[in-house]
């Protein structure tokens, strides 16, 4: 539980430990704001979106955990893992409650010295234990019931709890700490010699995961790792913006700017070769949608109980907890790539997701206290965009990666990099290219979304269409991508004759009737669901 939290963005957007402060306490142990974002420093890579390294398998007494998380596997090696025989649960029941006992103690020690060593342990019991109850969840579904579990049982729960909350996570299986950046093995290979779709694919294919849900080489393995390639590029974005900032050959940094975020593209549009689209939503999604919009008839309408988290007694479980509710779980649109590409291009003015004011502060609050916001909560209205994007900052993105972006915003809004570049055609048209990529991102996102969810086939009764992994609004969350990003580009070609920012715009113009068509497939869908979830409630 958070007590005494401040919130001041006098002196620029708030993080961790500098403009929101507050003081948690976990199972006995305090700790505040300030020791949160020093632990998530220690875990993330200075100027990447990447780990310091990838999960690792856990020391006694904590083996166990990754152990079960490495058997759960629904196809392992030739075998049936414990997903697939439904005995995830059973074999999570006989863990040693003596293992929370221990972890207390580790934590107590990272309190009073935190070192990167201690850091990663915590991160590592993260990471399994979040895999795990993720897999609890909808270990019933897959084997063919009509619920998930609902129930995550001590000592798993507590574990779960007190590593999300020194690491500034919400207790919920998350894109960047769990799904993909940090269970994924990148192989020694140079970006640079990524020239073609078949040695892109080839590199996804390499790229080994730690741990999976449904296989560790098929349509789950060239999902997530896809992503994982596509933040591999992001030092390349990150670091060469920086340099440009400096005053550092700004075109020489721009031109790799540029090639960070079209390899990036290049990359992700390979996912049509290594996951297929047909399969998506029985091998891959089931598995990765949060509770936040999509508990539907799959969990309990008061969310997951987490056993022995809290003095709430449970009549269904016949003990004492704490249920947790709406959190937005696995979602793309946590990864910090992205809003990075956003301020460095200038698209950042025009989305805002790191411009603070009351709304923001009504956020971060609500965000820190139990996980989401609604509507009555917020000073005035906002679109439903601006809402997720801003809830997204703080709470679930880690504190590390929130700070980073903030810092980016910062050094390019004090610095002259903007005003060198509007004053220079050349310049401004380098920069338009780099906005190119972030827009050619977002058409060809759209048309995943379409064809990967909306019109694949779905096994099961349980899912929603109409809204993203983590909760997003389908219908209204791209389309509002899209003008943010082509107002930019705009900006930057005003009336220059750019042939391929006159193909682009011409593209995303009627890329508007497409959206519209879009946003119909998405709301009979939302309806679709509404009325199925009705009739199974």
């Amino acid at each position: 539980m958070k007590k005494n939290i401040t919130i001041n963005y006098s002196s620029g957007f708030p993080c961790l430990g500098n403009g929101i402060d507050f003081t948690e306490e976990c199972f006995g142990l305090q700790f505040n704001a300030a020791l949160i974002q020093h632990t998530s420093e220690l875990i993330w890579k200075p100027n990447s979106t990447l780990p310091n390294t990838a999960a690792q398998s856990l020391p006694a007494p904590f083996n166990v955990l990754s152990d079960l998380g490495k058997a759960m596997t629904v196809n392992l090696n030739g075998h049936t893992g414990l997903i697939g025989k439904k005995q995830l649960l059973n074999e999570v029941n006989l863990l040693d409650h003596s293992l929370m006992d221990s972890f207390i103690t580790h934590v107590t020690n990272h309190i009073e010295n935190p070192t990167k060593e201690s850091a990663q342990l915590i991160a590592d019991i993260r990471c399994w234990t979040s895999w795990i109850a993720n897999g609890i969840k909808i270990e019933p579904i897959f084997n063919g019931e009509s619920r998930g579990c609902s129930f995550i049982p001590w000592p798993l729960s507590g574990l779960l709890l007190l590593s999300s909350r020194i690491t500034g996570q919400q207790p919920e299986f998350e894109y960047a700490a769990d799904y993909v950046l940090r269970s994924g093995i990148l192989p020694d290979i140079d970006m640079e010699t990524l020239k073609d779709e078949k040695t892109i694919i080839e590199y996804i294919r390499a790229i080994r995961p730690v741990v999976s849900f449904h296989d560790l080489d098929g349509n789950e393995q060239g999902f997530r790792m896809t992503h994982l390639a596509m933040e591999n590029t992001a030092s390349m974005m990150i670091q060469n913006a920086l340099d440009a900032v400096d005053g550092q050959n700004v075109s020489d940094n721009l031109e790799k700017v540029e090639h960070a975020l079209m390899l990036s593209n290049k990359i992700f549009n390979c996912m049509w070769k290594v996951s297929d689209p047909l399969l998506y939503n029985k091998e891959v999604r089931i598995f990765i949608q949060g509770l936040y919009g999509n508990q539907g008839s799959i969990y309990d309408k008061q969310g997951l109980f987490f056993e022995q988290c809290g003095n709430t007694h449970s009549e269904t479980y016949n003990t004492k907890g704490c249920y947790i509710s709406n959190l937005h779980g696995q979602t793309g649109a946590n990864s910090s790539y992205h809003p990075l590409g956003d301020e460095i291009t200038g698209i950042g003015d025009h989305t805002k997701a790191y411009m603070c004011g009351d709304v923001d502060c009504a956020i971060i609050e609500n965000i820190l206290t139990k996980g989401f916001v609604t509507e009555e909560e917020l000073p005035c209205s906002i679109d439903s965009l601006t809402k997720l994007l801003k809830s997204f900052r703080v709470g679930y993105r880690p504190p590390a990666h929130h700070a980073m972006i903030v810092n980016m915003r910062t050094k390019l809004q004090n610095s002259s990099y903007f005003q060198t570049i509007e004053s220079s055609p050349e310049l401004r048209r380098q920069l338009a290219e780099c906005v190119r990529w972030l827009i050619q991102h977002r058409i060809d996102h759209y048309k995943m979304v379409v064809s990967y969810i909306l019109r694949a086939p779905d096994p099961y009764t349980q899912q929603t269409k109409a809204k993203g992994t983590g909760g997003s609004p389908t219908p209204s969350f791209l389309p509002k991508m899209f003008t943010n990003s082509i107002d930019r580009l705009k900006d930057l070609i005003g009336d220059t004759d750019v042939d391929w920012a006159n193909k682009l715009l011409s593209i995303t113009e009627n890329h508007e009737d497409s959206m519209n068509r879009f946003r119909k497939i998405a709301l009979q869908v939302e309806q679709e669901d509404s009325s199925k979830n009705r009739s199974l409630s």
